[in-house]
């Protein structure tokens, strides 16, 4: 469901004559296009490396920072659309109606990066940890989606963004309702890999409840989108929904966990080199492709949940090492391409004035990390966590990165909420994405999370 179609706004073909049918030059031939997208993928590589040391030696921050920081820098609305010496820009906003920054196959490689990193970090996820946590998550999760919608539904109407005089006026305040609800697992899981805690009660709970969320937000954008086209939207549809995804999510936990021995035993038969870890691999493709095609979900929840039907199994130990390996080149490229996705000169462009535009920014912006780090926390503190660890789950849940760009570029290429509204969904996305590896380091310095250990310890 956060689904968007790209193609490629560069065409390569060029008429000779009004005779002439269409071919190729030496120039466009299709080496030469292959070449000029290695040559861009060469640059997001070095600025990726470039801001992750410079954001970890000098900044003694989290260098996934450093990679969205040099995203945003490198991206066409900034250094990457100058002309440099009389040229071409280096990267260029396709004119299709999509307004991807970069070229379709470098999105690919971005999108393919996720993949592999949620599917690593299902692997190194404790299977049993998960399904301890998996009933407070829920509650964690629901929170996490309730109040953050609620609010950014009552900010856009209040600073007059929307109205309730009419299903067309609720719309804009629907949509960034459901921008609001979005949760990055991507960056949490990066960050909760580097400081070694994905396998803490707090992390496994952030991320079994990111995949919660992601449910629970396929269904309010399916709602959303449903008003938006016909006018309303009937309870069976969301009944089905909420099904398909419920259910997909479910049956791979359940059957992949169940089966999953067999398969590391049919995938460790093979002795060729890289054998194990291209096939796994192949599960986690095939099982993000199923999510996104078939059942509505992200593609990153069904590569978690492979890699998390797996994680118990000698697999696992024998491709883990090598899969940091792949990562540590592959995922930083995902990182620079989000930031590449932030354009702050769409900020304030619409029919409303900067100074309007800036109020509701700062607006939402704080209601996007009131409403993530209280939704989040409270039911935490009800389902056996402490203070600190309530913390620590709800500065997890704080990141709305991609998915909350997805969900704004839906409805900005459907029309719905127009480019003010995308710029201030730009500024909290950005914002919350920022703060939450801050904070998040830190917040694990100290002792237990939950409140049985507190206590126990207390009480010696």
């Amino acid at each position: 469901m956060w689904k968007s179609t790209y193609t490629s706004g560069r065409e390569k073909l060029h008429t000779k004559s009004a005779k002439d049918s269409r071919e190729l030059t030496l120039h466009d031939s299709p080496l030469h296009v292959v070449a000029e997208l290695i040559l861009l993928l060469s640059v997001i590589l070095v600025a990726a490396k470039i801001g992750g040391e410079i954001s970890e030696r000098y900044l003694k921050i989290p260098p996934v920072l450093g990679e969205l920081g040099a995203g945003i820098l490198i991206s066409p609305f900034l250094l990457g659309g100058i002309h440099w010496f009389g040229g071409g820009a280096l990267f260029e906003v396709a004119h299709d109606g999509s307004g991807l920054p970069v070229e379709p196959q470098l999105f690919f490689f971005a999108q393919i990066a996720s993949v592999i990193l949620l599917f690593e970090a299902g692997l190194e996820t404790n299977r049993e940890q998960f399904m301890r946590y998996v009933r407070p998550a829920t509650a964690v999760a629901a929170g996490g989606v309730i109040l953050p919608f609620v609010m950014g539904f009552g900010a856009t109407v209040l600073l007059g963004f929307a109205d309730t005089d009419s299903i067309e006026g609720m719309i804009p305040a629907l949509f960034v309702g459901a921008i609001m609800t979005a949760t990055s697992v991507g960056i949490t899981a990066r960050v909760l890999a580097d400081i070694r805690r994905l396998d803490s009660p707090e992390g496994v709970t952030v991320l079994a409840g990111a995949v919660v969320d992601d449910v629970l937000g396929i269904i309010i954008l399916a709602v959303v989108v449903g008003i938006a086209d016909q006018g309303t939207v009937t309870a069976g549809s969301i009944g089905v929904i909420f099904l398909k995804a419920f259910g997909f999510w479910l049956g791979l936990m359940i059957i992949g966990s169940i089966v999953s021995r067999y398969i590391s035993n049919v995938v460790l038969w093979f002795k060729s080199t890289g054998g194990a870890l291209v096939l796994s691999l192949a599960l986690a493709f095939f099982a993000s492709a199923v999510a996104e095609i078939y059942f509505g979900l992200a593609m990153i929840i069904g590569a978690y949940t492979m890699g998390l039907a797996l994680s118990n199994t000698e697999l696992k130990h024998q491709v883990e090492g090598a899969m940091h390996q792949v990562n540590n080149f592959m995922v930083p490229v995902f990182f620079v391409v989000i930031g590449m996705q932030v354009d702050f000169t769409a900020f304030g462009s619409g029919e409303t004035s900067l100074g309007s535009a800036v109020i509701f920014a700062v607006v939402l912006t704080v209601f996007a990390v009131i409403s993530k780090v209280v939704g989040s926390a409270v039911p935490a503190l009800l389902v056996g966590f402490n203070r600190v660890g309530a913390y620590r789950v709800s500065l997890g849940m704080l990141p709305r990165g991609e998915v909350a760009l997805i969900v704004a570029g839906i409805g900005l290429t459907s029309g719905v909420i127009g480019q003010d509204i995308f710029g201030v969904a730009i500024v909290m996305t950005v914002v919350t994405t920022v703060l939450a590896p801050v904070f998040l380091i830190p917040a694990f310095k100290g002792g237990s999370g939950l409140k049985s250990e507190t206590e126990a310890e207390s009480s010696e």
